[in-house]
């Protein structure tokens, strides 16, 4: 991780800035976590001048836990800050101005200090007006966070265990359900719910250190064409219709995430819905085929929505005004948040080691809903890297 914090120095000249300053608690910023590694919800500051060591400011027992928990090692104390405003009594949270004047004047050391896009407008317009030459920098962190180090990783690869052991847990209540009335999934004798199916998903994750970053995809049937609809909780599992099950949890230590889809179906199975399914796993090969160091962006698309093309399907990649078949882009990039870079729509940019994928194709008809696979890869200079194993790629049940 170190060597990727040395990273920030080129990405510093890139954007024309001689520090990079930031200000909260990790616990709310994804970008305070990265760079520090500090797990807590206590307020900090981070400072890094171009071609030298990262800083972390805090004050009394948060500095101390800073220098034992935090992967920064060289601290800036701003103990006598806070006790000189308290003995005015003043908050030190509404007296900004008097804490970062303390830190900039004794570690800022260039002209221009950038202000990446996480960081609260009160940070930004406190130190506008302490003077100094401010540039927002909206795109350093998510450059600098979309190259993964190892420890990363594997971090992301224990989301991904948890993610993959969860939708496993969800697919034995499934194959255990009869088919009721109206083609309704019983289990345990009751009609399986949406809100069954994300209570177990919970209970399970929790017992594997994880939880929901955000609420869980789970949609029936037709309703799956709105493909990120969640699933209300009265909504009923059936059979013999697509269901897709969209899952991405976060670690509760770690806070890496993974980002896992499968779509299922109990009972027998349409020709076209086979064809579907069929047809977007072989999308997902062609994709991860092209996944790799070096290769543009686009002709990871590409190989995608060629791949659906020769079947039959329209994609908004060829076809922006299509309205079935793929109609969002083919994946994202995953970390400390669900969606990350590197960017799918950065068409012209290439992939590098250590960038994490999610790949995820699916075709959506109104009448039918939709079918979507989605893994999560690292990119390396050979065929990239499945983190999320253990899960059949087509659920028939």
């Amino acid at each position: 991780m170190l060597q990727v914090l040395d990273d920030l120095n080129a990405l510093m000249e890139k954007y024309g800035i001689d520090a990079l300053f930031t200000a909260g608690s990790a616990f709310k910023m994804a970008d305070l976590f990265w760079l520090t590694g500090f797990r807590s919800n206590d307020e900090i500051a981070f400072i890094q001048n171009i071609n030298d060591k990262p800083i972390v400011a805090a004050g009394f027992h948060t500095l101390s836990r800073v220098q034992k928990e935090s992967r920064i090692k060289t601290t800036h104390d701003v103990t006598d800050v806070y006790l000189k405003l308290m003995k005015e009594n003043k908050r030190p949270d509404e007296n900004l101005d008097v804490i970062f004047d303390d830190i900039l004047r004794n570690v800022f050391t260039g002209n221009t200090i950038g202000i990446p896009e996480e960081t609260s407008s009160r940070v930004l317009d406190t130190v506008q007006k302490l003077g100094y030459d401010v540039k927002v920098v909206s795109d350093i962190m998510m450059d600098a966070r979309a190259t993964k180090s190892e420890s990363e990783i594997q971090a992301i690869k224990k989301a991904g265990d948890a993610t993959t052991s969860a939708i496993s847990r969800v697919l034995v209540m499934v194959k255990d359900s009869d088919i009721g009335p109206k083609k309704t999934l019983m289990y345990k004798g009751k009609p399986l719910t949406v809100k069954d199916v994300k209570l177990t998903l919970e209970h399970f994750l929790l017992d594997q250190g994880a939880h929901s970053a955000e609420d869980t995809i789970l949609a029936v049937g037709y309703k799956g064409f709105d493909w990120h609809y969640l699933g209300a909780p009265e909504d009923e599992l059936k059979a013999e219709v697509p269901i897709i099950l969209d899952v991405f949890p976060v670690l509760k230590m770690e806070r890496y995430v993974a980002d896992v889809t499968r779509t299922f179906i109990k009972g027998s199975v349409s020709e076209k819905i086979r064809h579907m399914f069929e047809s977007v796993k072989a999308a997902a090969d062609s994709s991860v085929d092209a996944l790799k160091d070096g290769a543009k962006i686009d002709d990871v698309n590409l190989a995608c929505a060629e791949t659906l093309k020769e079947a039959g399907y329209e994609s908004r990649r060829l076809n922006p005004a299509a309205t079935e078949g793929m109609t969002h882009g083919l994946g994202h990039g995953i970390g400390l948040a669900v969606h990350e870079g590197p960017s799918m729509y950065r068409r012209e940019d290439h992939f590098t080691v250590g960038n994490v994928m999610a790949i995820e194709p699916g075709v959506y008809f109104k009448e039918i809903g939709g079918v979507r696979i989605e893994n999560d890869y690292a990119v390396t200079k050979g065929k990239a890297k499945l983190l999320t194993t253990g899960l059949d790629e087509l659920l028939y049940l």
